[in-house]
């Protein structure tokens, strides 16, 4: 009778131990092991490919060549690319100008820093067709593609407040002309037209951009342009010369009028007489005065 207490305590660990190691139970606490194993295994593989908790600080690189950048980066386990360049006056050819991080940020080991670095040489745009736009339009317009306007000449003109035509150093450009990114246009801006009249400049024999400068002189301006011939590129444009016009040659008009120009290539249209305004008024009073004193 006193062994019963310690029996039914050896048949309390016997049933605890046949739970605890049949297989199902094994296998269960396996499988848990088997999963936080992974998860600890998992969470330290991001860590390690991550670099969790590791950040370099971005140097500076603007002012070094992209030799010397790339070497410093290289050193610190970072990479970089060239991503655009730009002229700045005064900067080294080839020296970075700016960088994508910013020098200070902090990144992860291999990150490739984004580098803009200066042109050999200054980049020119073409100028787009201001002609005959508003002020304010054409300004924002050469603002866009890099270019300033330094001033305006007010000209008389049929139009009052649009661009009659753009000057780049001192001369009369025409649309496509490449002009250095960061310079500085003129506007010719048309201020009406004047109640005062003047003759009609002669433009024959001259080249459109030479007739552009002498209309322009001559407080005229130049409209409709016609080809004989369409020309097949803009460098023949520059062979083609003004062989008339209209109004004429003489014609009185309002300060500002607009020309109209027909222009060819074949010079021995140029052997034909010019067509000249001639007042008659003048050859007629002699003879009026002739027949009043009969």
């Amino acid at each position: 009778m006193a062994n019963k207490p310690a029996d039914k305590q050896k048949g309390k660990s016997n049933l605890l131990k046949k739970i605890l190691w049949n297989a199902f139970t094994i296998n269960i606490i396996a499988a848990i092991a088997v999963v936080i194993a992974a998860y600890f295994g998992v969470l330290y593989w991001i860590d390690g490919y991550t670099n969790h908790g590791q950040e370099i600080v971005v140097p500076e690189l603007e002012g070094m060549t992209v030799d010397e950048a790339s070497k410093m980066l290289k050193e610190k386990g970072l990479f970089c690319e060239i991503v655009d360049s730009l002229f700045v006056d005064g900067k080294k050819p080839h020296a970075v100008v700016e960088q994508t991080p910013v020098a200070g940020a902090k990144v992860k080991e291999e990150r490739t820093i984004y580098l803009v670095i200066n042109s050999n040489t200054p980049r020119k745009v073409a100028l787009p067709d201001l002609i005959d736009v508003s002020v304010r339009q054409a300004e924002a317009i050469v603002n866009s593609i890099g270019l300033k306007v330094s001033d305006y000449e007010y000209v008389p003109s049929e139009y009052k407040g649009l661009v009659e035509d753009v000057k780049y150093n001192n001369k009369i450009v025409s649309a496509g002309t490449r002009i250095t990114v960061g310079s500085s246009v003129v506007f010719c801006v048309g201020m009406g037209l004047s109640n005062e009249e003047i003759p009609v400049v002669s433009l024959r024999g001259l080249t459109y951009e030479q007739a552009k400068e002498k209309a322009h002189a001559a407080s005229l301006n130049i409209g409709s342009v016609f080809y004989d011939e369409q020309p097949k590129s803009d460098i023949e444009k520059t062979i083609y010369v003004v062989y008339k016009q209209h109004p004429i040659t003489g014609s009185s008009v309002k300060m500002g009028k607009q020309l109209t120009i027909y222009l060819t290539k074949d010079r021995k249209q140029l052997d034909n007489p010019e067509e000249v305004f001639v007042d008659t008024t003048q050859t007629q009073e002699p003879v009026e005065e002739d027949l009043l004193q009969q």
